[in-house]
């Protein structure tokens, strides 16, 4: 499978991370951001727990996936693409939340999941205007 590069996207159908990252909130918002769907998530009874979980997944990764683009570091590499194959991991496990055209059984992201957050982080910013619509607030507060 040479050709396919995680980097760029080149040669896998998903979109280019300035595409997929456009409507991103900067690098230290969506740290806050992921850093409360945490708390969310370690908090019973507030929120659907399998849609909170992706959401924290799908952030996480495409917010590691960002910080490895701009460092190149190959730590921060590698916990881009563990944190891509625990998203397309969950998943595969259960399907209910995937957005994009690709789902994650497709051979393809067997060479890089990478890509695959992109094209299911795209399709989410556009749901959610990046995020913006889907902060996590305590019930009953606006």
């Amino acid at each position: 499978m040479t050709g396919h590069q995680p980097n760029t996207g080149e040669s896998f159908d998903a979109p280019a991370p300035e595409s997929a990252y456009a409507a991103a909130l900067g690098p230290a918002a969506e740290n806050s951001a992921v850093t409360r769907l945490q708390t969310a998530l370690r908090q019973d009874g507030e929120y659907p727990r399998a849609s909170l979980e992706r959401e924290f997944r799908l952030r996480r990764a495409a917010l590691a996936d960002r910080l490895a683009l701009r460092s190149g570091d190959e730590r921060d590499v590698a916990e881009a693409a563990r944190t891509a194959f625990e998203l397309l991991a969950f998943d595969l496990a259960d399907g209910r939340f995937v957005l994009g055209p690709a789902g994650p059984g497709v051979p393809v992201w067997e060479t890089s999941a990478r890509p695959y957050v992109r094209q299911e982080y795209e399709r989410w910013a556009e749901l959610t205007d990046g995020g913006r619509d889907a902060s996590v607030t305590k019930p009953g507060s606006r």
